[in-house]
């Protein structure tokens, strides 16, 4: 944890800077890849994503309010992924940034096909359709069915790798991996071995002891026990 700010000042929020045009175009692309990375690498969706949440600080982009990310495999990832990039598109339009559609900004934040060498190209290819198109926004609430196709095959890809990396956390004793049902079985039959063997210890210790102390020992328990009356049986 570190301040952001400089002399006890405390950076603005995206919303309060005060940028000129070519430093909100900057700004524009360097959101959009901190929405890929925190897709793709850090396997997050923010959900709550605007410019409230974010901070200008010595020409670079700085997200708060992390903690409340949600994980991939959330039933309602892609809702907030879709809210995240149409409060970050309508921010960036209303300032006169050409912005990209909903749809696309969505495909390049969980397009894995595109290789991080390549992002800059991307980038620059969108650029251009936005200058073609006149820099408008489309207004596409509805998401396409091949975004949600990707997202939902991605979602189960990191399913499949948080599952192996459990696995290869798991501590290997020399590749001994004993099968289920030692590995649950084995408390219950460690408890019978104990009551098996403390009761052989009873009975041997009872065949060492001599016949007249064995009846001497149970006449004195019976003698020992005292007799109760009804109230005290109540």
């Amino acid at each position: 944890m570190e301040f952001i700010g400089k002399g006890g000042w405390a950076a603005p929020r995206l919303k309060d800077a005060a940028l000129s045009d070519d430093k909100l175009r900057g700004a524009y692309l360097e959101i959009v890849m901190i929405m890929r990375t925190l897709y793709q690498k850090c396997k997050l969706v923010h959900g709550d994503l605007s410019e409230y949440n974010i901070l200008y600080f010595e020409g670079h982009l700085h997200i708060i309010d992390v903690s409340q990310s949600i994980d991939l495999d959330h039933p309602s990832a892609l809702d907030f992924l879709k809210e995240d990039c149409l409060h970050v598109s309508d921010f960036f339009k209303k300032r006169g940034v050409g912005v990209m559609t909903v749809t696309d900004l969505i495909n390049f934040v969980i397009d894995r096909s595109i290789a991080d060498d390549d992002v800059d190209d991307y980038l620059e290819q969108v650029q251009q359709k936005m200058l073609e198109n006149g820099d408008i926004l489309a207004n596409d609430d509805e998401i396409s069915p091949t975004v949600m196709v990707q997202t939902l095959d991605y979602v189960k890809q990191c399913e499949a790798d948080i599952v192996n990396m459990s696995m290869l956390q798991r501590p290997s004793f020399l590749g001994y991996e004993p099968p289920a049902d030692k590995l649950y079985n084995q408390p219950l039959l460690g408890f019978v071995r104990a009551e098996r063997n403390t009761r052989s210890d009873e009975k041997q210790q009872q065949e060492e002891l001599p016949h007249n102390a064995v009846n001497v020992q149970n006449k004195w328990s019976l003698q020992s026990t005292p007799k109760m009356g009804p109230e005290e049986r109540k």
